[in-house]
């Protein structure tokens, strides 16, 4: 069994959640989300299941953090502009592929650069702005595609290839600019 000395591990029971997840974060503790139909022992049970995933994505926060400390603090976003870049970078991208989209947020999201929900709003991460261009139409048409086809199927990742080509190496390389955060559930 995982003691909490080993590691700091919070248990959130949540009426919001519907599965059991594990969430990493720098200088937080490791986050167990449980729903209210599911009893704190299953919690801890389904975290011993993920505990080989637990420990390595803990030793890479260590790393994150130490990193973190010795890195000069990133200049503030002035969040207008970087709405009006986004926004305007979503709307030339969506009318020179024929895409159409319903609403489009812009916030500053702790673990997606992007997402399209099923009634094709665009949710895309004000920290966008920090990427070279090629990962920001790279997360832009990504969610745009998801307007056509809502998941990662084969069929999703060749429509996305047409756009911006070797899509999966682009998505690699993306991963290098983390959000500082890891995710597991079940």
């Amino acid at each position: 069994m995982l003691s909490n000395t080993e590691i700091n591990i919070v248990y959130v029971k949540s009426v919001r959640a519907r599965r059991l997840s594990v969430t990493v974060g720098p200088f937080k503790p490791v986050r167990v989300t449980f729903p209210v139909r599911v009893t704190l022992r299953k919690a801890q049970e389904f975290l011993e299941s993920k505990l080989e995933w637990v420990k390595k994505a803990v030793k890479q926060m260590k790393e994150v953090e130490l990193q973190t400390a010795n890195r000069p603090a990133l200049p503030k976003i002035n969040k207008n502009n970087a709405r009006v870049v986004l926004k305007s970078q979503l709307k030339f991208l969506a009318d020179k592929h024929n895409f159409s989209y319903n609403r489009v947020f812009i916030r500053n999201q702790k673990t997606r650069w992007g997402s399209c929900s099923s009634k094709n709003n665009i949710n895309l991460n004000i920290n966008l702005v920090r990427l070279p261009q090629e990962f920001q139409d790279y997360v832009i048409l990504h969610e745009l595609v998801h307007t056509r086809i809502k998941n990662h199927s084969r069929k999703f990742w060749s429509e996305l290839d047409k756009y911006v080509g070797q899509s999966k190496k682009i998505a690699k390389k993306l991963r290098n600019h983390t959000l500082n955060m890891f995710h597991c559930a079940a």
